[in-house]
């Protein structure tokens, strides 16, 4: 069985409508990247949250996953200057997934919000058109932050709605018929 994205999530990867930021409550020991396959023209880009614990570790993730520049100026306003960009990774749209997302800002809320503002407002300038280089239409920009259920606890307020693991993949077998039990005369 390979799991696959569903239509559903599909649909939501490839609109360019909020929400921007969406949480993935997975099974613990689910394994993250599994479930998530990137639509035909869409980069996918794996940010892990144990390297985003305090706001510099954070820009160095972020960096190395989405191969900022080197003028990339490891602070809030450069993220967001980046992410806004990203003409060095062409794409017909973005989607970021987070995985371990309850490491990330774990001990600063104020930060964790600053981040959330920020991804937010790329996915809005993206989706709008006011993004990017040049005079490009409304493109797809979505973060995913997965979580485990375990894990999940660890935060009081994730900031975002919440999509279950469940609702995002299916299988490619189909289900087997329930076994009859025999008869008895």
């Amino acid at each position: 069985m390979t799991p696959k994205s569903t239509p559903m999530l599909i649909a939501y990867l490839q609109s360019t409508k909020a929400p921007w930021t969406s949480l993935l409550t997975v099974t613990d020991g689910q394994p993250v990247k599994s479930l998530i396959r990137s639509p035909a023209g869409l980069a996918l880009k794996v940010i892990n949250g144990r390297h985003c614990k305090t706001p510099a570790a954070l820009f160095t993730e972020f960096a190395q996953a989405l191969e900022f520049p080197d003028y990339f100026g490891h602070n809030w306003d450069a993220l967001e200057e980046c992410l806004a960009d990203l003409e060095w990774l062409p794409a017909k749209g973005y989607i970021l997934l987070i995985t371990d997302a309850a490491s990330v800002l774990s001990n600063d809320e104020t930060e964790y919000e600053t981040l959330l503002e920020i991804l937010r407002d790329a996915g809005e300038a993206w989706g709008s058109g006011q993004a990017g280089m040049g005079a490009r239409g409304a493109i797809p920009f979505h973060v995913l932050f997965a979580v485990s259920e375990r894990d999940k606890a660890k935060r009081a307020h994730w900031g975002m709605k919440d999509i279950r693991a469940e609702s995002v993949r299916e299988t490619t077998t189909r289900p087997r018929s329930p076994k009859r039990k025999p008869s008895r005369s």
